[in-house]
């Protein structure tokens, strides 16, 4: 019901902006990702790693999955076989993509300031080169926020960075449908600006 209830919160913030809940380590500890008719009410949800999307596939979840943390090279057979998508933000993870006869669906992750993952700014360019010489099949863009509880300021520069590089990335590919980078704190401080999902976690 406490879930349910946040839900219906963040739609009357968000509209009509896609929520992908974000469920993982067993929906922080509730267990909520178990109840697969309560994540039947979402068109996508996000895990952290493919085992978890695996066993959202074992419970009976038929729709679409997507591992915000890039993979490994050795989870592509089961990225694969269970329709995954997946996060991408490293060339040696593409090339091993594109050894596949598959059309993978990936969102590409881009480093705006958290400073773990995502593709760099000043190698933007280069990537999107990779990527129309690829198999892949570019269905969004995301960033996280490190700082949407605290720093105002700096979380204005990496959406604006974001903001800037998914201009780019839409006009060279049009099979972008989302665009996210607003976790919970994100949806609770800042606006949509150019993002038509969210990914509400915690």
């Amino acid at each position: 019901n406490a879930f349910k209830k946040n839900v219906a919160a963040i739609k009357e913030k968000v509209g009509d902006t896609v929520i992908m809940p974000v469920v993982k380590a067993n929906a922080y500890g509730t267990y909520l990702n178990k109840d697969i008719e309560l994540m039947n009410e979402f068109s996508m949800v996000a895990v952290a790693i493919v085992d978890e999307a695996i066993q959202l596939r074992k419970l009976g979840y038929k729709k679409d999955i997507f591992v915000l943390n890039q993979p490994y090279i050795d989870e592509i057979n089961d990225i694969i076989s269970n329709d995954i998508v997946v996060g991408v933000s490293s060339f040696e993870f593409l090339e091993n993509l594109n050894t596949y006869n598959e059309k993978i669906r990936i969102h590409i992750e881009l480093e705006t300031g958290m400073g773990r993952t995502g593709v760099l700014n000043n190698l933007l360019d280069e990537f999107i080169v990779k990527l129309k010489h690829s198999n892949v099949t570019v269905e969004g863009i995301y960033t996280h926020l490190s700082s949407a509880d605290i720093d105002y300021e700096f979380t204005n520069k990496q959406i604006k960075l974001f903001e800037e590089s998914v201009l780019k990335l839409k006009n060279e590919f049009e099979t972008i449908k989302f665009v996210h980078c607003a976790a919970s704190n994100g949806i609770l401080n800042f606006g949509l600006g150019i993002c038509n999902m969210v990914r509400p976690g915690l």
